[in-house]
């Protein structure tokens, strides 16, 4: 592919990245909600699905992500959104996504739609980022770099999942008609929430 040529990537905003944990804690709330005031398990059921599907379809559907982007030699420019200089980041992480964090500006999450085009937007930021640094003056505080898989944040996150579904899973097999189906929907949470609870930084 020729470098010149735009990349095919996904770009998301936190909205779209916290929609997911957002799902799950709709959906074990709601759940609770209605077992609590002993509420029909149909109804329990019926909020909980809608409490995991409806964040991220509004999200996702609502605000499309697709889009090429290029890397210059100050910064990304994309085909359907501003562009990003590298003189206005303060800090970037590759853990699932490029993150490109601005300060006052919305955080972008850059996914690319395979494997050998997340490679090479990798790359080509990293050297176009480390160029771009290199000109800069004498004593220009460098964008750093940050994880959030293995941070405090991220475990936090995980935990708080983890403690979601779990406590979903297990209401749902103690209660009076036991619902498989939610006890399933609580683990998958949990185990969600585990993956970011020990995920080590990349």
């Amino acid at each position: 592919m020729n470098s010149n040529e735009g990349i095919q990537v996904s770009v998301y905003t936190r909205w779209h990245q916290w929609s997911v944990p957002l799902a799950f804690a709709l959906a074990a709330g709601s759940f609770m909600l209605v077992v609590f005031n002993r509420g029909p398990m149909g109804l329990a059921a019926g909020l909980a699905l809608l409490g995991l599907l409806v964040p991220p379809l509004i999200a996702y559907k609502g605000f499309p992500t697709r889009n090429a982007v290029r890397v210059t030699a100050d910064g990304l420019e994309f085909s359907r959104r501003s562009s990003v200089a590298f003189a206005d980041l303060s800090s970037w992480g590759t853990d699932d996504y490029l993150k490109l964090v601005r300060a006052g500006l919305p955080t972008l999450l850059v996914s690319a739609v395979d494997l050998p085009s997340r490679e090479r937007l990798l790359r080509e930021f990293e050297q176009a980022l480390a160029a771009w640094q290199k000109r800069q003056p004498a004593g220009t505080q460098a964008a750093r770099r940050t994880h959030f898989y293995g941070s405090t944040a991220g475990r936090l996150v995980g935990l708080g999942i983890t403690a979601l579904g779990a406590g979903s899973a297990i209401m749902a097999l103690n209660l009076r008609e036991p619902s498989i189906s939610l006890a399933i929907v609580g683990g998958l949470g949990a185990l969600f929430g585990l993956a970011m609870l020990f995920g080590r930084r990349g």
